[in-house]
């Protein structure tokens, strides 16, 4: 197994992430980088990624249109799942998972999932009080 080095460019991306509290995407995450690391490439952004995802540190997730999320995990076993407002493309964290019992009943057959996710998409209480978009 490879040795994974701790960069002040990985410290930098992991704490960014964890105050976030949130998904974030790629330029958001350059953009947040850039301001205490102004020389640093998008290209070490997405090496550092890569090993992230690799130590499962951090989940990737695809929203609004198929756009890639990156969300730190709060330990290795945690993940979610969201609802993303189709108005104002905020993100909800939905409050439990559903799918456990299904993985459960699926592993009693002998069935190993290895990866799940779930997006709902609608709109938001502040979207639907401010009527800004049909919402039928």
């Amino acid at each position: 197994m490879e040795v994974q080095r701790n960069t002040k460019q990985k410290q930098v991306l992991l704490a960014i992430m964890k105050e976030a509290g949130r998904p974030l995407s790629i330029n958001e995450i350059y953009s947040l980088m850039v301001q205490q690391l102004p020389k640093i490439a998008k290209s070490t952004i997405y090496r550092n990624i890569d090993s992230l995802l690799d130590q499962n540190l951090i989940d990737k997730y695809h929203f609004n249109d198929n756009e890639i999320f990156y969300r730190i995990r709060a330990d290795r076993h945690d993940h979610k799942h969201f609802v993303i407002c189709d108005d104002c493309k905020r993100i909800f964290d939905l409050p439990a998972c559903p799918i456990h019992a299904l993985e459960d009943a699926m592993g009693e057959e002998g069935f190993i999932i290895k990866d799940h996710q779930i997006q709902i998409s609608g709109i938001c209480k502040d979207c639907a009080k401010s009527g800004s978009k049909n919402h039928k």
